[in-house]
């Protein structure tokens, strides 16, 4: 490999085109005044020799142009289409630096002047995997991004664009050379994780709050693959701890007294203000030497404005690119960012796959982690590769059971840092985001954070699990498991699914059973101390609601999740065990009817008639389907025979209750009835029983369950024995049985006559 220094345009293209055509690599650079100062320092950092160009007129007295590069590339590579922008609607030499990365790509080359020529560009090549626009970036903008993505999303696209050719040069030559020499390290910056010491894997260091080194991290020396950060940041600084920020402002005085002059946005210290942060230090991103950012913060990366001096000049992506930087990645939006995203993105780099590949994978888990806007874009090549795919097989710890929609991993003694699971079902990840998880069995535990991440890679589903360093599991468990579900979509998990346990699908159950309790009082139900509780509950939502996100992403977060839910699950079996006690104390004490009790707040809104037939007569069933006038998703499904007298009043239609056996009862006996309670849902029934018959305690009927309590897991039944001792009734006349099942604040309840056998 080689560097070649040129003065011309006609010379730089030639160069690139004798290269085009014979073996070796050779990188052009482009510099009217001959000083090449960025392409000879990173030269001089990778080991690549500086070689003049061969004396004389290389090509025809008409020099080399955009045009014969067309016309060498016009049967070159399908997979890869470089889109020119020569200028900002005319031609100004940006075309160049484009044939010149066309060239040494082997890609076809075509030019445009909006976005509407690039995808008629695009429909032309066919069906390229990666598109790469390059040219101004003050003619460029993330409308040609989010134009491009809505109709071409299967495309990997790239940006090459800076505010002069000359520049535009020096970061085509990055790109180009970064990949064939990549680094051996990898810094990760972390201010926003709590830590005191470096802490490394493989070639991955991760700084954490209270281990940044700021001056270190600047002080030019040795070379990063990756310098990748999470932190607060905006246009033109990012925070590097608590007294140090990178600083956007250049240094170039010519730039700065020019934007001055021009007027428009400019950071505070460029109109006589100070610096924002006046106690921080500044430090300059020129003297970070990566090949490749990942800026996980706000509002870093700027395209098509003249924000902060003309063509983006004092942000910080700007000052990166200017630099060392052949690659810099970043979202334009504001973000709350995770550092699974940064973990992902270096290891992704590290399994040999394309920059465009390693964005499309961190955009597709920011959709589903809910974290942002899947916005992340590539300033850069986005077929370039840093690293040879590995033969990646799964640790000898990690184990992987899979089924139709599921998948269990199991983790022996240890969580490795970087664990990549490929799985065989492709209908895994094959429906929208909102229809996967990846949830642990039981809460993770341990002091540093653990992620999990999906992609789809060559059509292969895989499952990422990720952290700082290796995870040793602790504590009387020597495993942890996670389950990847789908549970919307084609291939989802048939039968009970993770939503039904755990502490997120606590969480859910949690939500809807404040609502429950709410709703008492339009049952004709008043729970002494409900208020408190609920209140509590209420507070605890925000804190849950956020735990709930970042277990999606982090499953390390459920262990607190599931201590703050158990605290709350725990006052609602209290609430349960009131209201279950307050039912049967109104039935047996007056005529107290549960379905007449909440009619004065709901409505009928269906009638079914005929709607199937008795299970103890055989005669026809009607249903009332009735809605709460205020909030008409909460509903009441009554089932009534008019022959024997059975009812069945539920929540949903999901829930059936049966009593089975002799409804004839003996005074001064006991009568055993069997009880069946049929859950079709897709979350288990955890319900408190009791049974009593109206106004039956002075007549001395008593009722025993076994068991008093019934779990009922998704898409199955539980049966419990009612027990019935009769007393003696005064008169021997039918009674009605009511049979209630209280679970979070749900009620579901079944009533059967019993008649009185008269002693002969």
């Amino acid at each position: 490999m080689t560097t070649v220094p040129t003065r011309t345009l006609d010379e730089y293209l030639a160069v690139a085109l004798s290269a085009h055509e014979a073996p070796g690599e050779t990188f052009p650079v482009y510099d009217p005044e001959g000083r090449h100062l960025w392409p000879r320092r990173v030269s001089a950092r990778l080991g690549i020799p500086v070689v003049d160009p061969p004396t004389g007129e290389p090509r025809t007295d008409s020099g080399a142009t955009p045009e014969e590069a067309e016309a060498v590339l016009r049967h070159a590579r399908e997979d890869h289409l470089v889109v020119a922008v020569p200028g900002r609607g005319k031609d100004e030499g940006y075309a160049w630096p484009a044939a010149v990365f066309a060239l040494a790509k082997r890609a076809r080359l075509e030019r445009a002047y909006g976005v509407e020529d690039v995808l008629r560009a695009v429909r032309r090549a066919g069906s390229p995997r990666w598109l790469t626009i390059v040219g101004p970036s003050d003619a460029l903008g993330f409308g040609w991004t989010a134009r491009i993505r809505e109709a071409r999303p299967e495309l990997d696209v790239g940006l090459l664009c800076a505010q002069s050719v000359v520049k535009l040069g020096e970061l085509v030559f990055k790109a180009l050379a970064h990949p064939r020499l990549p680094a051996a390290r990898d810094v990760f910056v972390a201010p926003l994780l709590k830590g005191d010491a470096p802490v490394a894997a493989g070639r991955l260091t991760t700084y954490p709050q209270d281990a940044v080194d700021a001056a270190a991290l600047t002080d030019g020396t040795g070379l990063h693959r990756v310098f990748s950060l999470i932190t607060h940041g905006s246009e033109d600084y990012m925070r590097l701890g608590s007294g140090d920020i990178l600083c956007g402002l250049t240094p170039d005085e010519s730039a700065r007294e020019a934007a001055v002059r021009e007027g428009g946005p400019l950071p505070a210290c460029l109109q006589g203000d100070g610096c924002v942060y006046p106690e921080a230090r500044r430090r300059d991103p020129a003297r970070v030497p990566a090949q490749v950012v990942f800026a996980n913060a706000c509002l870093t990366v700027k395209l098509g404005t003249q924000l902060l001096g003309r063509d983006n000049r004092f942000t910080v992506a700007q000052r990166f690119l200017d630099a060392w930087a052949g690659s810099y990645v970043a979202s334009p939006l504001l973000k709350d960012g995770t550092p699974a995203e940064n973990l992902l993105f270096h290891h992704l780099l590290d399994e040999g796959l394309p920059l465009g590949t390693a964005v499309r994978v961190v955009n597709d888990n920011l959709r589903r982690w809910g974290v942002d806007a899947p916005e992340v874009v590539i300033i850069g090549d986005p077929e370039a590769t840093y690293a040879p795919e590995p033969a990646t097989v799964a640790p000898p710890s990690v184990t992987c059971h899979e089924e139709p929609g599921r998948a269990r991993i199991v983790f022996e003694g240890v969580v490795p840092a970087r664990t990549r699971i490929r799985l065989k079902d492709p209908d895994l990840l094959a429906g929208p985001a909102d229809g996967l998880t990846v949830t642990p069995l039981a809460p993770f535990g341990g002091r540093q954070p653990v992620y999990c991440a999906t992609g789809v890679i060559d059509g292969e589903p895989n499952l990422f699990v990720l952290a700082l360093q290796d995870h040793r599991i602790t504590g009387p468990h020597t495993s942890r498991t996670l389950v990847l579900e789908r549970t919307t979509g084609r291939g989802a998990a048939p039968g009970p699914t993770a939503h039904g346990s755990g502490a997120v699908a606590a969480a859910h159950r949690i939500v809807r059973a404040i609502e429950r309790y709410e709703n008492l009082a339009f049952l004709d139900l008043r729970l002494d101390r409900t208020r408190n509780i609920l209140a509590d509950a209420a507070n605890s939502l925000p804190t849950i609601a956020r735990r709930v996100k970042a277990v999606a992403a982090e499953p390390t977060r459920s262990e607190p999740l599931e201590k703050a839910t158990d605290r709350i699950l725990a006052n609602c079996r209290r609430l349960d065990r009131n209201l279950l006690e307050m039912l049967l104390r109104l039935t047996e004490t007056r005529e107290y009817h549960f379905v007449e009790a909440y009619r004065p707040a709901y409505a009928v809104r269906h009638v079914d008639s005929p709607y199937g037939v008795c299970d103890y007569c055989g005669e026809v069933l009607h249903r009332y389907v009735s809605a709460h006038v205020l909030r008409p998703h909460l509903r009441r499904h009554l089932l009534s025979c008019p022959v024997c007298g059975a009812t069945q009043d539920t929540e949903d239609d999901a829930v059936r209750i049966a009593i089975r056996g002799d409804n004839r009862l003996q005074p001064g006996t006991e009568t055993v009835l069997d009880v069946r309670m049929d859950n079709d849902g897709d979350e288990p029934l955890e319900v408190l029983l009791g049974a009593r018959i109206t106004r039956g305690k002075p007549h001395g009927f008593g009722f025993r369950l076994d068991p008093d309590t019934l779990t009922v897991p998704p898409r199955a039944a539980a049966r419990t024995r009612l027990t019935v001792t009769t007393g003696e009734p005064s008169i021997h006349h039918p009674v009605l049985l009511r049979f209630y099942a209280v679970g979070l604040g749900r009620i579901d309840f079944a009533g059967r006559d019993l008649w009185i056998r008269k002693e002969r």
